[in-house]
């Protein structure tokens, strides 16, 4: 534990920085999770919800929608050092740190079994014409089952009911790899979600690494240690510092079900897929 702080890399302490180069539209009255996604696009800069949806969550968006919020992610006002800091930091290995589950702020409330329902947590329509709705913000953390090989990727999470989820293992990944490989062996693939974690882990998650830990390259790109800490319900590594994990496994049973579609960012819809099932062991939370 010496030498790792714990907060350095809190979402909630970087968007305090943003708030105070202001880079930040605060919300404090009330608001329908339906309401958010309309206000975000609204903005050129990252938006504040204090009060959002029947939970009274605290939702962010929109906090790596520019370079200059980029450049305050690395630590440097110069927008123009932004790739050769991206390259210094890729070249410069970071360890990856386990810390104990108690101390560990995700998992300060724990939500396990029978107790998870996925339709208190933050989902919202994003689009009219979206499938469900969905978070867009999670960053997947997996193991390899067969190789032990740590991968990293971001995710849009699709509700389906209390305790199920969709995702996209559509598209050519690692992770679809490692899904299709458990399914001809028969097996579930457990993994974990982090939802509400810093730009850089997100910048991280869309590398193209080739090395077998990913997680290192989150911690490359933090230029500081990674903290993680075993699952509750899977003892599979997740950030420690994350403000939220979903803990689970992609069904066995393989692709089953529609998943989409999804409003995309160049102004159409994707189209709709044939997704496995997410199964939700374990929900734990700042």
């Amino acid at each position: 534990m010496a030498g790792i702080d714990l907060e350095e890399f809190r979402l909630r302490r970087f968007v305090e920085h943003l708030i105070a180069i202001g880079e930040v539209d605060i919300h404090d009255r009330p608001i329908a999770l339906a309401d958010i996604s309309a206000i975000i696009e609204a903005s050129p800069k990252a938006t504040l919800f204090k009060d959002a949806g029947p939970e009274h969550f605290e939702i962010v968006g929109a906090v790596g929608g520019s370079r200059r919020r980029h450049a305050a992610a690395f630590g440097t006002t110069d927008e123009r050092n932004l790739a050769q800091e991206f390259a210094r930091r890729m070249a410069t290995a970071q360890p990856v740190v386990e810390v104990p589950q108690a101390d560990a702020p995700v998992q300060q409330v724990v939500i396990a079994g029978s107790d998870v329902d996925l339709t208190k947590l933050p989902f919202h329509m994003q689009h009219t014409y979206d499938g469900a709705p969905y978070l867009s913000s999670a960053i997947d953390y997996a193991v390899d089952p067969k190789s032990g090989r740590r991968n990293v990727g971001c995710r849009r999470l699709m509700l389906r009911g209390r305790n199920t989820m969709l995702s996209n293992l559509t598209q050519v990944s690692d992770l679809k790899r490692m899904f299709l490989a458990c399914v001809e062996r028969g097996e579930h693939l457990h993994l974990n979600f982090a939802v509400g974690a810093h730009p850089l882990d997100f910048l991280a998650a869309c590398v193209r690494a080739t090395g077998d830990d990913e997680f290192a390259t989150v911690a490359s790109l933090r230029g500081a240690p990674l903290p993680v800490t075993r699952g509750v319900s899977n003892g599979l590594p997740v950030p420690a510092d994350a403000e939220l994990v979903i803990e689970g496994y992609f069904d066995k049973a393989g692709y089953t079900e529609i998943e989409g579609p999804y409003g995309e960012f160049l102004g159409y819809y994707g189209p709709a897929h044939i997704d496995p099932v997410f199964h939700v062991t374990a929900v734990t939370m700042r």
